[in-house]
C-alpha cells in the first residue's frame, strides 16, 4: 500500500510540473547586434500567448522608426489520442533605421497576459560606418527588383493573394503518414494573418508539426509573376480508411496592404512581413483583409494486406525493447516491466502491447511515456509503456516475451518483432500473510487437511458434552464454510484473470475516467482556463469511446463511430449528438464571441451525451 501512495504521489507530482512547463510563458526581443548605418532592420517581440490585454512599447532611442508595430498571431494545434494542444505566438515587430554611429540599447517591453505583467529582455545594437552583409543583400534585391519591376497591385483578388496545400504523395495504406504542406502565396505585404476555422478531416488522424517560429519565406514564379512564398502549416496525415478521401481546405484572414494613392516603399528586409500601419497618413498603402480557403487534397488510401499475425496497427519502421527491474523481490515488493518502441511512422497511434501478465501478479494500467519528433519526414522517436506490477505469491515466474507485428512501408510487408522473456524469482515477503492471492492459493491445502482430518480419524468419545460436535447443523455449517470458499476462489481467479486484460479494465473503468475528466474540464470552465477546457472535453470523449467500445485508437473516426453505435443499438438523436459535441470540440475553438458561454453549452453537451449512451447500453 505504501508503494502505491508513493506512486501516486510521484506521478501526480510530475503531472502538476509538466502542466506547469507547458504553461509557462515566454517573452523575448530579437534583433541584429551590428548594423550600418541608414540600414533597415527589424525589432521583434514575441509571445507564446494570444491571452494578451495590454503591450507598452519600449522607449526607442537612437534609431528612427519607420513603421510599427504591426501585430502578427499565430496557432498551431495538435491532437494525440483524443487530446488537442494548442501553441500560440504574438509578435510585435518594428521596423527602425539608424542614422549615426555608436552602441545603443532598447530596453525591454511589457506586456499583459492574464493580469500579469511580463517584461522582454533588452538588447544591445552596435551601429557602424560600414554596410553590413544584409544591408549590402538589400540593396542586391532592391536592384533585381527594380530589374524585374511589376505594377503595384492595387486590387487584392485571387491572384494576388491565395493558399495552395500539397500532400507529397496521392496514394497511401491505411496508417502510412501523408505530409500536407499549406503555403500563402502573396504579391502584396502581410501584417496579420489567422486561422479562422481549422479543417475538420473526416478519416485521418492529425498531427501537427511545430510552426510556431515565423515562416520561411522563397520566392517562386507563376505566369511570369513572382511571388513571396510562406509555408504556414504542415502537418502529417495518418488515414484511418480505405477509399477516395478528401484532406479538406484550411480558411485563414489575412490583412494585406495594397498600393493606393502613392508607391513608396520601405524594406524590412523581410518582404513577407513589410508591413506598414500609415500613422502619418496618405502614404500609399491602405489595409485590406481577406478570407481565403486552400484547395482540396483527394487521397487514394489502400487496405493494408490481409493476415493471419495478431497486427498491432501499427504502420512504419519499428524496434522493440524490453527491461524488468528488479528480477528477484520478495511477495508485495513492486516490479517494473518496461517495453519500448521506437522507430519512425504511426507512434502516437500504439496504444496498447499485447503483455500476458500471471495471474498471481496484481498489476495496473501502463504509464505511456512519450518521445516522439514531429519532423517534416514524418513522426519519430520511442513510446514506452510502463507496468507495475505487485507479486502476491512466492516462486518462480515467467513473463512471455512479447510480439510486437507491424506492417513495413518500405517492403510492403508485415514484420514481427519480439523482446525476451523475464524470469523473476519471488521469495516469501514479511507481509506474505496479508497477501490476498496468497491466502487464496494456500487455502485448498488447508481445506484438504480438514477433510482428510473429519474422514480419517474417528473418535470414540466418552464425555457426553463432547456429542455437541456431531449435530448434524454443525456439519452443515462446516461444510457451507467448505463451499463458499471454493467458491470464493474460483470467481477471485475469474476476477485476477479480467483484471490482467487491460482491454477490459479499460472498458469497466471508461464511464468512471471520463465522468472524472468533465470534473476537471468543470474547474477548467470556472477558471476560464479555455484550451485546457477544450483538450480535457476531447480527450474525455474519444477515451471514453475508445475504452467503451473497445475501439483501438487508429481506428477511430467519426463513421466507424456511428457504425458502431449504430450496432450497439443507440439512438439516432443520442449518436447525431455526440457527433456534434466531437465536431464543436473543433469549431468552437476557432470562434469568437460569449466563450464562457459557449464553453458551458459544450460542457453541458458531453456531459449530456456520454450519460445517454451509458443509460443505453446498460
Amino acid at each position: 500500500m505504501k508503494k502505491k501512495i508513493i506512486v501516486f504521489i510521484l506521478s501526480l507530482f510530475g503531472f502538476i510540473g509538466f502542466n506547469l512547463y507547458a504553461q509557462e510563458i515566454s517573452f523575448t526581443a530579437s534583433g541584429p547586434s551590428v548594423i550600418g548605418v541608414g540600414e533597415q532592420f527589424r525589432v521583434v517581440f514575441k509571445i507564446n500567448s494570444d491571452e494578451i490585454s495590454k503591450f507598452t512599447p519600449p522607449s526607442i532611442s537612437g534609431f528612427e522608426i519607420l513603421a510599427g508595430p504591426s501585430t502578427s498571431r499565430m496557432s498551431s494545434y495538435n491532437m494525440i489520442n483524443g487530446r488537442t494542444t494548442n501553441t500560440s505566438l504574438t509578435s510585435f515587430t518594428y521596423v527602425l533605421t539608424a542614422n549615426r554611429e555608436g552602441k545603443f540599447t532598447i530596453r525591454g517591453a511589457k506586456i499583459n497576459v492574464n493580469n500579469k505583467t511580463y517584461t522582454s529582455n533588452s538588447l544591445t545594437i552596435k551601429v557602424q560606418k560600414n554596410p553590413t552583409q544584409s544591408q549590402r543583400a538589400q540593396a542586391q534585391r532592391g536592384y533585381s527588383q527594380n530589374q524585374n519591376h511589376q505594377a503595384p497591385v492595387t486590387v487584392l483578388d485571387d491572384k494576388a493573394l491565395f493558399i495552395r496545400a500539397s500532400a507529397n504523395k496521392s496514394k497511401a495504406f491505411i496508417g502510412e503518414e501523408i505530409i500536407i504542406t499549406y503555403k500563402l502565396y502573396t504579391l502584396v505585404n502581410i501584417s496579420e494573418y489567422q486561422v479562422n476555422r481549422m479543417p475538420i478531416n473526416k478519416g485521418f488522424w492529425i498531427e501537427e508539426i511545430d510552426m510556431s517560429q515565423d515562416p520561411t519565406i522563397s520566392t517562386e514564379t507563376i505566369d511570369g509573376k513572382q511571388y513571396q512564398v510562406a509555408t504556414l502549416r504542415k502537418v502529417i496525415a495518418y488515414p484511418q480508411e480505405s477509399g477516395k478521401l478528401k484532406i479538406a481546405p484550411l480558411d485563414i484572414d489575412v490583412v494585406a496592404h495594397i498600393a493606393s494613392r502613392s508607391q513608396r516603399r520601405v524594406s524590412t528586409g523581410d518582404p513577407f512581413f513589410d508591413s506598414f500601419f500609415q500613422s502619418m497618413g496618405p502614404t500609399g498603402y491602405e489595409r485590406v483583409k481577406k478570407s481565403i480557403k486552400s484547395n482540396v487534397i483527394n487521397v487514394n488510401v489502400s487496405e493494408l494486406p490481409k493476415t493471419n499475425i495478431d497486427f498491432s496497427g501499427a504502420v512504419g519502421n519499428f524496434q522493440i525493447s524490453a527491461t524488468a527491474n528488479p528480477l528477484q523481490c520478495k511477495t508485495n515488493e513492486a516490479i517494473t516491466l518496461r517495453y519500448t518502441i521506437s522507430g519512425s511512422g504511426n507512434l502516437s497511434l500504439i496504444d496498447k502491447i499485447n503483455l500476458k501478465i500471471p495471474e498471481d501478479f496484481e498489476s495496473f494500467d501502463p504509464t505511456i511515456n512519450d518521445q516522439i519528433n514531429k519532423t517534416q519526414n514524418g513522426l519519430n522517436g520511442k513510446r514506452t509503456f510502463e507496468y507495475i506490477l505487485i507479486p502476491r505469491v512466492q516462486g518462480e515466474f515467467k513473463i512471455p516475451k512479447v510480439n510486437f507485428t507491424y506492417f513495413d512501408i518500405k517492403t510492403k510487408t508485415y514484420k514481427t518483432i519480439s523482446t525476451n522473456e523475464f524470469v523473476l524469482k519471488i521469495a516469501k515477503g514479511k507481509d506474505e500473510l496479508s497477501g490476498l492471492a496468497q491466502q487464496m492459493s494456500e487455502r485448498e491445502k488447508y481445506i484438504k487437511r480438514d477433510i482428510e482430518h473429519i474422514k480419517t480419524k474417528p473418535t470414540n468419545f466418552h464425555s457426553q458434552n463432547a456429542s455437541i460436535y456431531f449435530k448434524p447443523y454443525l456439519l452443515l455449517v462446516f461444510l457451507l464454510i467448505i463451499i463458499l470458499t471454493i467458491g470464493y476462489i474460483i470467481l477471485k481467479n475469474k476476477s485476477n484473470k479480467k483484471n490482467s486484460d487491460i482491454s477490459y479494465v479499460r472498458y469497466k473503468k471508461a464511464n468512471k475516467i471520463a465522468l472524472n475528466r468533465l470534473k476537471k474540464a468543470k474547474k477548467y470552465l470556472e477558471n476560464h482556463q479555455k484550451d485546457e477546457f477544450y483538450n480535457e472535453i476531447a480527450q474525455a470523449t474519444w477515451n471514453y469511446l475508445s475504452d467503451r467500445f473497445k475501439i483501438v485508437k487508429m481506428d477511430l473516426s467519426f463513421d466507424n463511430v456511428k457504425e458502431i453505435l449504430k450496432n450497439r443499438n443507440i439512438t439516432e438523436n443520442t449518436i447525431n449528438n455526440l457527433i456534434s459535441l466531437l465536431n464543436n470540440c473543433e469549431y468552437v475553438r476557432f470562434s469568437q464571441g460569449e466563450e464562457i458561454q459557449k464553453m458551458d453549452s459544450l460542457y453541458e453537451q458531453a456531459a449530456n451525451s456520454l450519460s445517454d449512451i451509458e443509460s443505453q447500453i446498460k
